[in-house]
């Protein structure tokens, strides 16, 4: 798909999502990089199940996310600045929500750089899961981005059967919005939480 771009030639949107996830790298991205995908995340159904990489090299089915109130923090590489950031607030500024529900950061970071992370971090309330080195939950929901081997920025609330609840997909060089995505976990949770 091409976006035209006043009195020039069309602008080619795999070129946009290149240059703003080359952009990232610095912090910078002019132009949003989720125009003109399809994504095949929506609320009503359930999430993917893929197997993914644990940190520890261990494969991690995403079935084992059911029975619990899930966040999953997706970030394209978790040695960026803004990944970083999303990544620190979601484990550390969460409200407390992480004593009610799992916490779950995807990248696609080798399992050995996400334990790297982690404990550099001293993050011991997520779980980090690898979507490297075959893409297939990227691939399968339209989140990778195949020219650099990288993840879209979302955040996704899962219930306790799996069904995607919220879902958020967020420009490469901008945070999420930290307070729907806790909201959306509240509504899920019992009132006493």
């Amino acid at each position: 798909m091409n976006i035209p771009h006043q009195n020039q030639a069309p602008l080619n949107l795999s070129m946009v999502s290149l240059i703003c996830v080359m952009a990232e790298i610095g912090s910078i991205c002019w132009a949003p990089a989720v125009f003109g995908k399809a994504f095949s995340l929506e609320k009503g159904q359930p999430i993917p199940v893929v197997t993914l990489v644990g940190k520890d090299g261990e494969s991690v089915s995403l079935k084992t996310l059911k029975g619990h109130v899930t966040l999953v923090s997706i970030v394209p590489q978790l040695n960026t600045p803004v990944c970083d950031e999303q990544t620190h607030r979601f484990s550390e500024q969460n409200e407390g929500l992480d004593e009610f529900i799992a916490l779950v950061t995807m990248s696609t970071n080798t399992h050995t750089d996400q334990s790297k992370f982690a404990n550099e971090a001293k993050i011991h309330n997520m779980t980090f899961l690898s979507d490297a080195p075959d893409f297939h939950f990227g691939r399968k929901t339209g989140l990778l981005l195949d020219e650099v081997d990288i993840l879209h920025r979302a955040v996704i609330v899962l219930d306790e059967n799996s069904i995607i609840r919220y879902v958020e997909i967020v420009p490469m060089s901008q945070l999420p919005n930290f307070e729907q995505a806790y909201q959306a976990v509240r509504r899920l949770l019992p009132k006493s939480s």
